[in-house]
């Protein structure tokens, strides 16, 4: 009488309405789409290549459909068959047996369909006709007149689909379509499903109540044994009866004692064990769920702070304050359903490794695949998850409003069990289009109801979404948008800001971005190249791979991108060559400099209790969804770019920085006009520099602080001061010495000690803008290649040494890299799969314009006639000492301090 479970896959596919034959899907698997058929089929080329993209957009205008077979086997014992689907991409009508049983029109719908009256024993047919997005959005534009996007046509607001299938500012037009999650059979005589394990925990933490809720189908009186056992094994039981018809139960355990789940860096993951066995009266078993959740308390706090205006905006779990140095996760792929349980996996180990305790889930892409939830409740990663609206002015008309309610319930049902979800927020910049269009918003009216202004969308952000949350998934804090909150959404004493200002905007110095912090920052970011391994994989014509080729100008999205990235590079960093290579690691220094300094500006803001200033930073973006350059930290093919590192050394729980002011920066471009003639100010400028710590550990840290002022050009130490021991504060920053003087041909380095001597952080700080910084007149650098590690020291200071394997096959995981070294200090990078005396290479800034030398280890020196670099790498190896001169064409840099 057990519950039978049967997931469809074998489909097929053709173009609807055509008399060509079904063609069988390559792979057997349960979900697919159309454009990874038709590439498989070689039908059109790979759209990820070249300039590809452009000769398949036909695809997004036809109509498709597919088609499975399955067998089916009636059991007397089963009284109900139930197709169920758990996602259509996205105008879908379902034919089972050539009858009609769904139309869909939400991607993010799920759907359960009693199909016994039309199931048949032995093979059964389901078709799905799927009808072209672009012209079912153009038809609703029609009709109900055109709202503005920004990112994608105006028609897409009409259309519950990933948005950015339209095309956004790193990503290309694939407006794909098929049954792009799971279609399974499930025949029973009575079920439980939704299940809903709802814990609350007291204040004091000593006692929490673990409601498990559940849907029913019964045919008939059945007892519920509902277990629960705690991670200790500690079990609590409980029985429920239902009778025949009812459709809900319901049973609350009280909990002494629980024990907390934690995100990563406060505590443990650990998990309770919730189980239910359906039986029937006479004992037989009918159906049996089984989960794991995590209990935790969580509170999004937004209190008045001590000598600052506004209030503060950070997460608290079980009653402690959680500093958030995470990023911003699109879609891994334009095609989802190329993405597996690995890659989530890879996704979430990355943010591990780079010292990032949360992936915000942005409102453009989808809910995410399950196994993405599942690793971060079990790495401790936090969720912050957008509903699925971004950059637009969205309807709200009676139809669009039911269909984003069942959305709404159908995806809060689906994820509300994972733990590390702490914080829902109703959109991605919708308040910010609002303020941008000049329409309806005024925050004092709260009448609920707002359809019928220029902004109708507010219903669902204020009205409809929370009363989802408090129904489905109550106890997790809901944001009504982001950015909100103050009088608009660039207020940064109030709520969470997009910090924009930099890239974007008034495209403002990075070097200035310790003025444009606010309480919580949950966009900011530079665009970069993608790595240099990756681009031959995407450009497969030697000739395009310069930096302004058609095909590189293709896969740069970028709204005025070339210009920008360009601006960026030249307002701070020499450059003596538009070398592919060279080009790329400017880019990737000015990105890596950008978003460490930013990470830097807003930790410092973390300074205790009630001076919470800024609770938190999430950098756009992790990943890309195809090759590309943009602002992703790990490119598409999962190249590590320099700022993931500069990023993890700047968010490390045990962490120095540095900041000098800088009189040669303007103040910001939307601040009063400067004195005229300010360019031409030939005074004398003075320099001072602040350091300062931050420890978000949960223990106080007795640290010793060196820090060494050195000439950029001899590599002498002007002056070495060592701080007087002190103790870290748990959970907080700071400040350690202010307004040290220092001049425009210094470079500082900041290193951090634990009471045995330990280096346990480094930081350092260069002159700005760097291209105007004198560098010695040769090098002298040494690396010793050993197994997994290489030790690097140099006679003077080095910017942005980035490591790299001469051998293009082998690949190694650096644990760190684009570091500066600076003499008197031997920096070791750790490398997982490196082996004693393997190739490694090295680029750095100003390899291009300084003579170098490579060191062997009996004190002679290789060095180039012409004092440059040639293409041809010198390798001297020598009992695993191993030198090698850089290939770089640029020298780069760009902010002020580098935590390296």
């Amino acid at each position: 009488m057990a519950s039978q479970t049967q997931t469809l896959a074998g489909w097929k596919w053709r173009r609807h309405s055509s008399d060509e034959e079904w063609h069988a899907c390559a792979h057997n698997n349960p979900t697919t789409e159309i454009f990874v058929d038709l590439i498989d089929a070689k039908r059109i080329p790979n759209p990820f290549l070249d300039q590809n993209e452009r000769l398949v957009q036909w695809v997004g205008e036809t109509d498709w459909e597919y088609q499975c077979e399955f067998v089916h086997e009636p059991n007397a014992k089963h009284s109900r068959r139930d197709l169920v689907f758990e996602g259509l991409d996205t105008y879908a009508s379902v034919f089972l047996n050539d009858r009609l049983i769904l139309i869909s029109s939400n991607m993010f719908h799920r759907h359960r369909i009693d199909v016994s009256d039309v199931l048949q024993s032995g093979v059964n047919v389901l078709r799905i006709v799927f009808r072209s997005a672009l012209h079912e959005g153009r038809a609703l534009e029609a009709k109900h007149g055109k709202f503005r996007a920004f990112n994608g046509e105006g028609s897409r607001l009409y259309v519950r689909k990933a948005a950015y299938h339209y095309g956004w500012d790193w990503g290309p037009i694939l407006l794909s379509c098929g049954p792009y999650r799971e279609i399974r059979l499930e025949t029973y005589a009575s079920i439980i499903y939704d299940v809903f394990a709802c814990a609350a925990v007291a204040e004091d933490l000593q006692e929490a109540s673990l409601d498990v809720s559940w849907s029913a189908i019964l045919d008939r009186d059945v007892d519920i044994n509902v277990t629960v056992t705690s991670p200790s094994q500690r079990s609590f039981h409980a029985l429920s009866t239902l009778a025949s018809g009812d459709s809900q139960g319901r049973t609350t355990f009280s909990i002494t004692q629980p024990e907390l789940w934690y995100p990563i860096g406060h505590g443990s993951q650990v998990f309770y064990t919730v189980e239910l066995h359906v039986r029937s009266k006479d004992g037989d078993a009918v159906h049996a769920s089984t989960m794991t959740v995590g209990i935790r308390r969580v509170r999004l706090v937004q209190q008045a702070l001590l000598d600052e205006p506004g209030t503060s905006f950070f997460l608290e779990v079980n009653n402690q304050p959680v500093y958030i140095s995470g990023a911003n996760y699109i879609p891994g792929h334009s095609f989802l359903t190329t993405l597996t349980p690995e890659d989530y996996a890879a996704t979430v180990e990355s943010c591990v490794q780079g010292n990032q305790n949360m992936l915000r889930i942005w409102g453009g892409g989808i809910y995410e695949h399950e196994a993405l939830y599942a690793e971060c409740d079990r790495r401790g990663v936090l969720v912050w998850q957008d509903f699925m609206f971004a950059c637009g002015q969205f309807p709200c008309y009676p139809e669009f409003a039911q269909s984003v309610q069942k959305e709404a319930a159908d995806q809060l049902k689906r994820l509300r069990n994972y733990c590390s979800i702490v914080l829902y927020a109703g959109n991605n910049e919708d308040y910010q289009v609002i303020e941008s269009l000049g329409l309806d918003y005024n925050p004092d009216d709260h009448s609920g109801d707002w359809a019928g202004t220029t902004f109708p969308a507010r219903t669902i952000y204020e009205t409809l979404l929370p009363a989802a949350m408090s129904e489905h998934s109550p106890g997790v804090p809901y944001h009504p948008g982001s950015p909100w909150g103050g009088s608009r959404t660039d207020d940064r004493t109030i709520g969470d800001i997009h910090q924009w200002n930099v890239w974007h905007g008034t495209q403002e110095p990075y070097q200035m971005w310790d003025k444009l912090t606010g309480r919580f920052v949950s966009e900011f970011g530079m665009l970069a190249y993608p790595s240099i391994r990756s681009v031959p994989r995407f450009a497969t014509d030697p000739r395009q791979r310069h930096p302004q080729s058609a095909v590189m100008e293709l896969h740069n999205k970028a709204e005025g991108g070339v210009r920008r990235l360009a601006l960026y590079v030249l307002e701070n960093i020499r450059v003596d060559s538009m070398r592919l290579e060279s080009w790329i690691y400017a880019t990737q220094l000015i990105q890596a400099e950008c978003l460490a300094f930013a990470v830097r500006s807003c930790r410092r803001q973390w300074k205790g209790p009630s001076r919470e200033y800024c609770g938190g930073q999430l950098i756009w973006q992790l990943n890309d969804c195809w090759p590309v350059s943009s602002w992703g930290m790990i490119d598409f093919y999962g190249e590590r770019k320099l700022a993931f590192y500069s990023t993890k050394r700047a968010s490390a729980p045990l962490a120095v920085g540095i900041h000098r002011s800088n009189p040669e920066l303007k103040r910001l471009k939307s601040a009063p006009p400067q004195i005229p003639g300010a360019p031409h100010d030939l005074s004398k400028k003075s320099y001072v520099f602040d350091a300062w710590a931050v420890n978000t550990t949960l223990q106080d840290t007795q640290v010793k602080v060196e820090v060494r002022l050195f000439d950029t050009v001899t590599g002498q130490v002007r002056e070495r001061r060592i701080l007087e021991p002190q103790v870290l504060p748990s959970n907080r920053s700071l400040e350690l010495i202010e307004d040290c003087k220092v001049d425009d041909k210094t470079a500082v380095q900041a290193i951090m000690r634990d009471a045995e001597g330990r280096v346990i952080a480094r930081s350092s700080d260069w002159p700005q803008p760097l291209k105007y910084v004198h560098l010695p007149r040769s090098y002298d650098i040494r690396l010793r290649v050993l197994d997994r590690k290489v030790e690097i020291t140099s006679n003077a200071p080095v910017k942005c040494l980035e490591l790299y394997m001469a051998q293009e096959e082998r690949k190694v995981c650096w644990d760190d890299n684009g570091i500066s070294v600076f003499p008197g200090d031997t920096y070791v990078v750790h490398a997982a799969g490196l082996r004693e005396g393997d190739d490694v290479r090295i680029r750095y800034y100003g390899a291009d314009w300084v003579p170098n030398k490579a060191q062997l280890n009996d004190g002679s020196a290789i060095e180039d006639d012409d004092g440059m670099n040639k293409t041809d790498n010198v390798n001297c190896s020598n009992n695993g000492l191993t030198n090698h001169l850089s290939r770089a064409r640029v020298n780069g840099s760009a902010e002020a301090p580098d935590s390296g």
